[in-house]
């Protein structure tokens, strides 16, 4: 069983001649709000256009022979003959548009309102259309899915919206499991478009063939099938991933489709996510071990830097407190919290080499001066009994304890009492947690990385 669902845009059904327009556009003048609507050429072209819902109130209520010659169906054309030929649909859905509701009468009374693009009203043309190209069908075998909007701020071209109408109707189909199922969504809002792919996809798995053309050149229809698609999608949501530092996320997404013996794209990006992951997990030595053996995904710049910050005790300090702020980022406070802190009695232990007695107690032994240090004193003196008591209750923790655990108002003024505890300690004068952190720079490589092995597989594509 073969089923066809095919999205209808504005400039899907257009004139191939206006010899008749003017004498039938008048007829229904009342139902145009009494505008004088002309059909414009098309850009290249013989044909003339005009916004769908004039189309389908001017032709759809005066079709017969005559009328119907004058009728262009660009799109349909193509996709339609590429069906017939080589995947008769048993069943087509088509997706329509109307936002009759959203717009007032003011609203209506200009040429651009998306009202007048709506597609309900080429209803009678299309079912005309389909009944002379696809003899098969019976009626109760075309169907139409309209899709409508009650305000402006909800129209067709809200993403959220349409995703949410589009999962309403297609929720209400029950489709044989075995079927094929193209989807033709170049027609249409650019949020229609995106919701029918995404809900397919989720619906219907395997069972989606992406039929896509070009309506200057016929010859050009093609299928795309659902794991090009699912992957092309995966990649983007391994993107957003990327950017929230979930570097198992990512590669959870994406290693369904990496190959036995790997493309050096591919190669690049799983080592460097291997190398991420495990300075995610703090596993800092692995995640130095990582950078060592794969120091061919670096520039020698960055070799050379990484490995002088390998030869100082106090490296790992940075990383861990660069971790506290991705957490933060992240939404989770008691590790940002934990790792801020434990940033700080990391580079202590470093420093001292001493396990035996609580680290802030030696702070006074190998920093005399310490008090003269506003980020250390507040460390010393307040940061380790907030912290202590926070972390023996079994509550949530708001953005704000871990910043008031600091003595500080928001997160720039934590970042810089951190930054000034490590750099007190350790001597240095970083600009930034993020500029001292190597995971920074292996994080540019990694997006740089990515957007290589996307190239590389839409050319495989």
């Amino acid at each position: 069983m073969n089923i066809w669902f095919v999205t209808i845009g504005n400039s899907d059904v257009q004139l191939k001649s206006k010899a008749n327009w003017n004498n039938l556009s008048r007829q229904v003048r009342s139902q145009l709000n009494n505008r004088n609507f002309q059909p414009v050429t098309v850009e290249e072209e013989e044909n003339f256009i005009v916004s769908a819902r004039v189309m389908g109130i001017v032709y759809g209520q005066n079709l017969n022979e005559k009328i119907y010659e004058d009728l262009h169906f660009p799109l349909l054309d193509a996709l339609s003959k590429f069906l017939t030929d080589k995947s008769l649909p048993d069943k087509i859905i088509i997706i329509l548009t109307n936002q009759e509701a959203a717009f007032t009468e003011q609203d209506k009374r200009l040429r651009k309102c998306p009202y007048w693009q709506d597609t309900c009203k080429l209803k009678p043309i299309l079912d005309e259309y389909f009944r002379r190209n696809f003899t098969n069908l019976q009626n109760e075998n075309i169907i139409y899915l309209e899709l409508t909007s009650q305000s402006k701020d909800e129209g067709l071209d809200n993403w959220d919206k349409t995703l949410g109408l589009v999962q309403k109707f297609l929720s209400t189909l029950t489709l044989n499991s075995s079927a094929n199922i193209y989807v033709s969504h170049q027609a249409g809002t650019p949020a229609i478009s995106s919701a029918i792919q995404f809900v397919s996809l989720a619906k219907f798995g395997k069972q989606v063939k992406f039929l896509v053309t070009n309506e200057y050149e016929q010859d050009r229809t093609n299928i795309i099938t659902s794991s090009s698609y699912l992957r092309g999608i995966q990649l983007q949501e391994a993107k957003v991933l990327l950017e929230r530092f979930d570097y198992s996320g990512v590669e959870n997404l994406l290693k369904f489709y990496w190959l036995d013996t790997p493309n050096p794209n591919e190669e690049k990006l799983r080592h460097l996510l291997k190398i991420a992951i495990q300075w995610n997990c703090a596993n800092f030595e692995d995640f130095k071990i990582g950078i060592k053996d794969n120091t061919e995904y670096f520039n020698k710049d960055f070799q050379d830097y990484a490995q002088d910050r390998f030869t100082h005790w106090w490296w790992t300090g940075y990383e861990a407190a660069y971790l506290a702020t991705v957490r933060l980022e992240q939404g989770n406070t008691v590790e940002a919290l934990f790792h801020s802190f434990r940033a700080i009695e990391g580079i202590i232990r470093g420093f001292t080499k001493d396990e035996k007695t609580p680290l802030y107690k030696l702070i006074p032994t190998f920093r005399p001066n310490w008090q003269l240090n506003p980020h250390v004193k507040i460390f010393n003196e307040d940061t380790r009994t907030k912290r202590n008591n926070l972390f023996h209750q079994l509550l949530g923790l708001e953005k704000t304890e871990v910043f008031q655990a600091w003595k500080t108002s928001n997160q720039s003024e934590w970042e810089a009492r951190v930054l000034g505890c490590l750099d007190f300690i350790s001597g240095q004068n970083f600009i930034s947690l993020q500029e001292a952190s190597l995971m920074c720079q292996v994080h540019q490589e990694l997006k740089e990385a990515l957007n290589d092995y996307e190239l590389s597989e839409q050319v495989k594509s």
